[in-house]
């Protein structure tokens, strides 16, 4: 079982002062990058991104757009390609219609075709948009993975507003018991 960080980018400030009411719920990590891998043994990272004509890419979780450059990112993935040992889920946050265009679909198979060519020692894989699940682009590696977070597993809205809460409580036993699955990806690694 491979240990993952769900929204692994989630740890940045948000971009506009608006979306830090909203990163209660969007936010599901405290640490860095470097940190998850060398402090929390992550060895597979969740990459939301979308595209827009106006600011090309961004790294963001629902509403909340996180602040970082398109250098920035692609600093991070030069460390994890050199680390050699991790992959990278790559998720499409177009959650709806008008995030879903032919632009953004288009954009994000030309993102995905270059990282998959730039970072050859990362397994990347999912390629799947929000709107709709389906896949807009195909990575070869296909593994299983069980997500184990607030807003997959817990009924109570309360766990599911405050993902932090729903990490503290049960990230020990949730690890502890493991899954079946490639990839376990959990929420706040550092309550692990």
């Amino acid at each position: 079982m491979i240990l993952g960080s769900h929204n692994s980018w989630s740890y940045l400030k948000p971009r506009k002062w608006w979306m830090r009411l909203f990163n209660l719920a969007s936010k599901c990590q405290d640490v860095g990058i470097a940190s998850q891998y060398i402090h929390y043994n992550v060895r597979c990272f969740d990459l939301r991104i979308r595209f827009t004509e106006k600011d090309y890419l961004q790294v963001a979780h629902g509403l909340a757009v996180y602040d970082t450059t398109l250098q920035e990112l692609l600093d991070d993935l030069q460390f994890i390609d050199f680390l050699g040992d991790c992959s990278i889920r790559v998720i499409h946050e177009a959650r709806n219609k008008s995030q879903h265009t032919s632009y953004s679909v288009r954009e994000f198979i030309k993102f995905c075709d270059y990282i998959k060519s730039a970072y050859p020692h990362i397994r990347f894989w999912c390629g799947r948009n929000l709107y709709n699940w389906e896949t807009d682009y195909t990575f070869s590696y296909q593994p299983s993975c069980e997500e184990r977070y607030s807003s997959v597993c817990s009924p109570k809205l309360l766990d599911d507003w405050y993902p932090r809460l729903y990490a503290y409580l049960h990230n020990k036993k949730i690890i502890k018991k493991g899954t079946d699955k490639d990839i376990l990806l959990i929420d706040f690694v550092n309550y692990s």
